[in-house]
């Protein structure tokens, strides 16, 4: 009874060391493939509220993010160092928020991002691997990798407020020249 008891925990242990073993490497991956890119273009989906908006994001570490929404209003999202904005070129309205409330920094930052990446929980999907990670002042991110690339290919965000933001991203590029002024932030009228 003891030996089949023994074998029972020995046999359990090897696969849990053996899928730790195995989600260790995929975290490297995800870490090594997104840290040897330093700009991504890409285009996106966004759905938040039942409400779905597509545009083009370009992507220059570790500071500067700027995401042209197809719109009426022209929207622009920019991420400039410390600062976040939302501008509205049709109105010329600029509304500015602490980035530091955003995951943007997470995802902007090698360092950060090799971080939060090996210190979340890795699921596995048919379609992706999934990088959940909760912060208490943030709320959730549930990041999406290609299985076979490990390209990053969406987000998933739950706000402090139960709000879910979902974000895909297709036709991604990496290292790119990006132009600087993509990432300046208009200046208010």
């Amino acid at each position: 009874m003891f030996k089949k008891k023994a074998i029972l925990v020995l046999i359990i242990l090897f696969f849990f060391f053996e899928n730790t073993s195995l989600f260790a490497n995929i975290k490297l991956n995800i870490v090594q493939n997104y840290n040897n890119i330093d700009t991504l273009e890409f285009n996106f989906v966004q759905i938040a509220f039942d409400k779905k908006e597509t545009g083009i994001c370009f992507l220059k570490r570790p500071h500067f993010l700027n995401c042209q929404y197809n719109n009426k209003n022209k929207k622009e999202l920019i991420v400039n160092r410390k600062n976040l904005v939302i501008y509205h070129k049709r109105y010329n309205k600029t509304y500015f928020y602490p980035v530091s409330k955003s995951f943007f920094t997470d995802i902007l930052n090698k360092e950060k991002f090799k971080n939060l990446v090996l210190n979340a929980n890795l699921n596995l999907n048919n379609e992706v691997f999934e990088i959940k990670h909760v912060e208490q002042n943030k709320g959730e991110i549930i990041f999406f990798f290609d299985k076979k690339s490990f390209d990053l290919s969406g987000w998933k965000i739950t706000d402090l407020n139960g709000n879910h933001t979902l974000f895909k991203i297709n036709n991604l590029k990496k290292n790119q020249n990006l132009d600087k002024k993509l990432f300046y932030i208009p200046q208010i009228n």
